[in-house]
């Protein structure tokens, strides 16, 4: 990660709207408008790093270890483990614990496999073919590891922080995706200003360059 002034981001933004705006104008709010021109860009840099960090491939993103504490309980001969999610997780990118044989497939509570998950049958997750369940609780989002076959079994979660600004108005961005992230801020720049037709091309580049494959109509 690469921590950039945000007042650079900014800048670099700018000149890809003065460089391909289109309709004449719509950059130049009136001193009636509650926002300048750098503080509507500034507005949505965090928006545009969270949009693209979400879609962007794992493979271009990076990702911090979470040390939260896990617990393991008996279950059926295995082990399943629980842990809080962290608070500032914007994605999961693996979950592996000590004697998995790969990473785990993650579901949520509300799929169908999660209702196997707590049978004392193959069908459920174990060091083969683990399977990690996020679940909401009174305390906010966990996961629960299924199986393992150690009480003690050590955790890797890795996961990919959710974009902010410091209070040095800095922020923290993988260096290959931060042109991505310009040209996101552009999009959501222009949409602001209903300039829809330069809003489209920066939209198609920003996702371009983070290797995005757009979604199709059917």
């Amino acid at each position: 990660m690469v921590e950039y002034a945000v007042s650079d981001l900014v800048k670099e933004v700018k000149v890809l709207l003065d460089r391909n705006q289109e309709s004449a104008g719509l950059l130049a709010p009136s001193d009636s408008d509650t926002l300048s021109q750098a503080e509507l860009i500034e507005s949505k840099i965090v928006d545009a790093a969270r949009i693209i960090l979400s879609d962007a491939p794992e493979d271009m993103v990076e990702g911090t270890s979470c040390t939260n504490a896990v617990t393991w309980t008996d279950s059926n001969g295995y082990y399943v483990g629980k842990m809080v999610l962290p608070t500032d997780m914007l994605r999961i990118l693996s979950v592996k614990a000590e004697g998995w044989n790969r990473p785990a497939e993650i579901i949520s509570e509300s799929d169908d496999a999660y209702k196997y998950q707590n049978c004392k049958y193959g069908v459920r997750g174990n060091p083969e073919r683990p399977i990690a369940a996020i679940v909401h609780t009174a305390n906010g989002k966990s996961i629960e590891l299924y199986t393992s076959k150690k009480q003690d079994a050590t955790l890797a979660f890795i996961y990919v922080l959710v974009p902010s600004i410091t209070t040095e108005q800095k922020i923290s961005l993988p260096s290959v995706l931060k042109d991505s992230i310009l040209y996101m801020a552009g999009y959501l720049t222009c949409i602001s200003l209903g300039d829809t037709d330069t809003a489209s091309g920066f939209l198609g580049v920003a996702r371009k360059l983070a290797h995005i494959v757009e979604p199709t109509t059917s």
